[in-house]
C-alpha cells in the first residue's frame, strides 16, 4: 500500500504537530483532544484509520507542484476537519453522557481548523465558497438521511464533502482551479467506494439502527420494496445466496472506471480507490467460492470450516 507506506514520515509530522496544537487547548479539553487524535491517528495501531482525511493532500502533489509545507498545512488542517466532523458524527449516533464535553471539544477543533485555514487562505478568496458548499452538503446529508440512499456517486459522497477541502486547497494554492470540476468528481468517486465498503461492513448494524445504508437500499431496489420494510432475512438471502454483494462490488468497480476516464494523474488516489474496490471483490469472489463449495461438498466443507470438538466416527 504505497499510497500510505510513501508518505509516513509525513504523518509522524503532521500529528505531532496535531498534538501540539491540541496541547495548548485549556485543561481538562487538551487532554480530552490527545485522547481523541490518538484514537484516530494511523500510527497508533489501534487507533481507527480515515485515510484520505489526512492523506489526500500529499496524493495531489502530481498535479499541483507546491512546497512540500503545503501539504502538510492542509494535512494538518484536514485532520482538524475530520476530528470536528467526527465529533458531530458521534453527537449525533450516541448522545453521549458526557456531550457537553464533548460538544466544547469539537468547538476547539472547529477553532483550530478554521485557524490553519485562514494562514493559508485570505478571506477573498474562493476556498471560502467552497468551504462553504462542502459544509452545508455534508448538513443536508446528515440532517434528511433515511434509510433509502441514492446509489450515484456524488450523493453517496456528501457526507464526507468536508474532506474535499484538501483536494480544492491543493488547487486554490496551485493555481489550477481550472481542474476543480474534474478533481472534484474524482473524490467523490472515491470517496463513494469507501462509503460502499463502510456500507458492506455495516450493514446489519445500520439495519438495526434504520440508518442510510447503500447495500441495503440496492437490495432494496432489486426487489422494488421500500428498505423499511425489507428483512433481515431479505437481506442475507440477497448477499448470500442471490449474489448481491458481486453486483454491489461491481459498482466500485465501475467508480474506478470513471476515475480512469477523468485522465487525471493522480496516481496514490487511484490506488487507493482500486484499494477499495479490490476488497469488496475479494469479499464476493469469497462468499461465490464458498456457496460453491457448500453446495458441492456440503457436509465435509462445513465440517472443515468449523472444525467441531469432538471426534468424527466413521462408520
Amino acid at each position: 500500500m504505497t499510497w500510505r507506506s510513501d508518505y509516513e514520515h509525513e504523518l509522524a509530522h503532521v500529528f505531532l504537530a496535531a498534538e501540539n496544537l491540541i496541547d495548548a487547548f485549556p485543561a481538562p479539553l487538551n487532554d480530552k483532544g490527545r485522547e481523541y487524535l490518538q484514537a484516530f491517528n494511523p500510527l497508533n495501531p489501534s487507533g481507527t484509520k480515515n485515510h484520505i482525511c489526512y492523506l489526500l493532500p500529499f496524493w495531489m502533489q502530481p498535479i499541483t507542484e507546491l512546497d512540500s509545507q503545503r501539504y502538510r498545512d492542509l494535512s494538518l488542517a484536514n485532520v482538524f476537519v475530520m476530528l470536528y466532523f467526527f465529533i458531530q458524527d458521534d453527537l449525533m449516533d450516541t448522545a453521549p453522557s458526557d456531550w457537553k464535553e464533548q460538544l466544547a471539544l469539537g468547538n476547539m477543533f472547529h477553532l483550530s481548523m478554521l485557524d490553519l485555514y485562514r494562514s493559508l487562505f485570505e478571506s477573498s478568496s474562493p476556498f471560502w465558497n467552497y468551504y462553504r458548499a462542502y459544509v452545508t452538503d455534508w448538513s443536508m446529508a446528515v440532517a434528511y438521511e433515511t434509510p433509502f440512499v441514492s446509489l450515484s456517486p456524488a450523493k453517496l459522497a456528501q457526507k464526507a464533502a468536508p474532506v474535499k477541502l484538501a483536494s480544492i486547497g491543493a488547487l486554490l494554492l496551485a493555481g489550477r482551479n481550472e481542474l476543480e470540476s474534474a478533481v472534484s468528481e474524482a473524490v467523490d468517486l472515491v470517496l463513494a467506494t469507501l462509503q460502499m465498503s463502510d456500507d458492506w461492513a455495516d450493514w446489519e448494524e445500520d439495519f438495526d439502527l434504520h440508518n442510510a445504508n447503500s447495500l441495503i437500499s440496492m437490495i432494496a431496489s432489486e426487489k422494488e420494496a421500500s428498505p423499511s420494510l425489507i428483512t433481515r432475512t431479505d437481506i442475507r438471502n440477497a448477499i448470500y445466496i442471490d449474489g448481491a454483494l458481486s453486483r454491489y462490488s461491481r459498482l466500485a468497480q465501475e467508480n474506478g472506471e470513471a476515475f480512469v476516464g477523468l485522465e487525471l494523474t493522480l496516481p496514490y488516489l487511484a490506488a487507493f480507490q482500486s484499494h477499495l474496490a479490490d476488497k469488496l471483490k475479494e469479499a464476493s469472489e469469497h462468499l461465490s467460492q464458498t456457496k460453491k463449495q457448500l453446495l458441492g461438498g456440503g457436509f465435509t466443507y462445513w465440517l472443515s470450516q468449523n472444525k467441531p470438538p469432538f471426534p468424527v466416527i466413521n462408520v
